[in-house]
């Protein structure tokens, strides 16, 4: 009788099985994903894939809905003749990783043991980075139009509903789909107590609270005073897995010769808001990522202020 051994490999896995998992349960749990504000383009997706971190993508230009002729009987009147007009906006990519130290390595290959709780633990992770990368494009983006009073607003009062639906109004047609509203922690639970259309997650089995129909995001880039909404969309948003998104290298002589293994995790990320040229530098360090992506001479306004999907505004009367 031929005994075939049982082996790591064959109970689970490989480094891209575990890729595989932890990409579903990122998906499933990424906040800007879930909350509709993410759209994502060929174009996005191949610039997260891979090729030069910074590119130019092009886009058209929005017709005037004032554009149009009358028809006449009148054979010899010429209508007006129009053009369709584009542009173009630049946007990175950033190439991520990280590293996790263990010294069991089965319960880093296998779905056993606390397999589970380590997708979910990387997942998670991923997913935090991506929240912080867009909020420091939010930073930059409103640091970019700060003299901007159709899409920033500072308010002499306190919290007030009116002057949020006044600053949505500047969207004009697409004013309806302002559905997400960031606050800071701080904010979120003053909302909650204040008992005038704040729902718990709990209360409708989902994952976001909402305020008076709007799906609340947590930051801490906001103060209590400052609100950022924004539109179903309004994310320019792609996710790129690397050639070898997991390794493990393994360290013989690690834990004083008891062995380990060092977990490499590798990703990538486009994230900008519709309507912004990226005109920074390409970071090449975790510090540098944040200086450059909360500053506002790297970022450039390319769409009109109606089809741009954020709007800020700080109140002053606190």
């Amino acid at each position: 009788m031929t005994i075939t051994n049982t082996t790591i490999a064959g109970l689970a896995g490989s480094e891209r099985k575990m890729d595989v998992r932890v990409s579903v349960i990122a998906q499933e749990t990424n906040e800007l994903v879930q909350s509709g504000l993410t759209a994502t383009s060929a174009e996005v997706q191949a610039l997260a894939n891979g090729g030069p971190r910074k590119v130019t993508l092009d886009y058209l230009k929005p017709i005037s809905g004032e554009a149009f002729n009358v028809t006449t009987d009148n054979i010899n009147q010429e209508g007006d003749v129009g053009s369709i007009e584009g542009s173009t906006y630049n946007a990175m990519r950033l190439d991520l990783n990280y590293a996790l130290a263990t010294t069991d390595l089965t319960q880093i290959v296998t779905q056993y043991g606390k397999q589970g709780d380590l997708a979910t633990a990387l997942a998670g992770h991923r997913n935090a980075i991506t929240k912080s990368l867009f909020f420091s494009t939010l930073v930059g983006a409103r640091a970019a139009l700060a003299a901007n009073t159709a899409i920033t607003h500072t308010v002499a009062t306190d919290w007030d509903m009116a002057a949020i639906y006044d600053a949505i109004a500047t969207g004009e047609e697409w004013s309806s789909l302002f559905n997400v509203m960031a606050v800071s922690h701080g904010r979120y639970a003053k909302l909650q107590a204040k008992n005038d259309g704040f729902v718990a997650p709990s209360d409708v089995n989902t994952r976001f609270a909402t305020y008076q129909g709007f799906t609340l995001l947590k930051t801490n880039k906001l103060t209590d005073d400052e609100v950022i909404v924004g539109r179903t969309g309004s994310v320019g948003y792609g996710e790129g897995t690397a050639q070898q998104a997991f390794e493990i290298e393994r360290k013989a002589n690690g834990a004083n010769g008891g062995g380990g293994d060092i977990l490499h995790s590798r990703f990538s990320r486009t994230i900008f808001p519709q309507g912004m040229s990226y005109e920074g530098g390409i970071p090449t360090s975790a510090a540098q990522v944040k200086t450059v992506l909360e500053a506002a001479a790297s970022w450039e306004q390319v769409a009109p202020d109606a089809q741009f999907g954020f709007r800020f505004l700080t109140f002053t009367g606190a």
